[in-house]
C-alpha cells in the first residue's frame, strides 16, 4: 500500500490562505484609521467653539488654540469677578439695588459709611454691568493718587480684562460739595484725575491693552443718591467701572 505524503496539497493551500485573512483585516484597520484622521482634520473650528460657548474654566474663559475666546455670559462674568474679589481685605461686595431701597436700613448705612463697599450694578445694555468703588477704597479724601491697598482689587479686574472679550469705561464722579484746597479747580477736574489714575494702573502696571480702556469724568452731574445726607454724598463720590462686551 502506498504511503500518503506528509503535508499534502490541500493542507498546504489552507496554510497559505490563512495569512491572507490576517493581512486583509490589518489593511482594513489601517484604512479606517487614516479615514478617521482625515475627517478629524477637516472639522469646522467655528462649530466647535459654538458647541462649547456655554462652558467655562475656573477663570471664566475658555481658550482655543488660536487664542479666540468664547463669549461669556454677563451673569457668569460678574460671579467670577466677585469670587476672585473675596480674597481682597476689607471689601464688602453688595448689589446696588439693595442700597437704593427707601428707607435705607441701619446695616446698609454702616456699609456705606465704612467707605469699603464695592457695589455691583446690572445695566440696561445686554452683556454689560458695572462695579462701583466706595469713596475710601481707592483714594484719600480730595486726592487722586491710588492707595496701595487698591492695587490688589484692581488687579482682579485687570486679569478679567486681559482674558475676557470685554472693554471697560472708567468713570469718575464726585458729590455736589465744592472741592477744597489748590489741587483741583473743580469737581470735574477731580473726577477726571481719579478716572485717569485707575486707567493708567490698568494699562501701565496691569498690562491691559489700551484699546480696552476708556475714561469719562462727570463731576457731580450724575448722582446715584441725593446729596442731602452723608450716605448719599459718600455714594456719589465714586469711581465706576462699566464693562461692555466687545463684538
Amino acid at each position: 500500500m502506498a504511503k500518503k505524503k506528509k503535508g499534502g496539497g490541500d493542507e498546504g493551500g489552507e496554510g497559505s490562505a490563512s495569512w491572507m485573512v490576517t493581512f486583509s483585516d490589518l489593511s482594513t484597520l489601517l484604512l479606517t484609521f487614516f479615514v478617521l484622521l482625515l475627517s478629524m482634520s477637516s472639522l469646522n473650528d467655528k462649530a466647535i467653539r459654538s458647541t462649547f460657548q456655554n462652558f467655562d474654566k475656573s477663570s471664566g474663559i475658555l481658550f482655543f488654540k488660536n487664542r479666540q475666546k468664547v463669549r461669556l455670559n454677563s451673569e457668569m462674568a460678574v460671579k467670577d469677578i466677585v469670587k476672585s474679589l473675596k480674597s481682597v481685605y476689607l471689601m464688602d461686595v453688595r448689589d446696588l439695588d439693595e442700597v437704593t431701597k427707601v428707607p435705607m436700613d441701619k446695616n446698609l448705612k454702616l456699609v456705606i459709611s465704612s467707605g469699603n463697599a464695592l457695589f455691583v450694578k446690572k445695566r440696561w445694555a445686554p452683556g454689560s454691568f458695572s462695579f462701583i468703588f466706595g469713596d475710601q477704597l481707592l483714594f484719600e479724601s480730595g486726592r487722586a493718587e491710588l492707595k496701595p491697598k487698591a492695587y490688589k482689587a484692581l488687579e482682579k479686574f485687570a486679569v478679567f480684562l486681559r482674558q475676557a472679550p470685554y472693554r471697560v469705561y472708567v468713570d469718575g464722579h464726585t458729590d455736589s460739595r465744592p472741592v477744597s484746597g489748590r489741587r483741583f479747580a473743580s469737581n470735574d477736574e477731580l473726577s477726571l484725575a481719579r478716572a485717569m489714575a485707575v486707567a493708567r494702573f490698568f494699562v501701565d502696571k496691569a498690562r491691559v491693552p489700551p484699546e480696552k480702556v476708556a475714561v469719562g469724568a462727570y463731576g457731580d452731574t450724575q448722582p446715584l443718591m441725593p446729596n442731602t445726607t452723608p450716605e448719599g454724598r459718600r455714594m456719589n463720590r465714586r469711581v465706576e467701572l462699566i464693562f461692555e462686551q466687545v463684538s
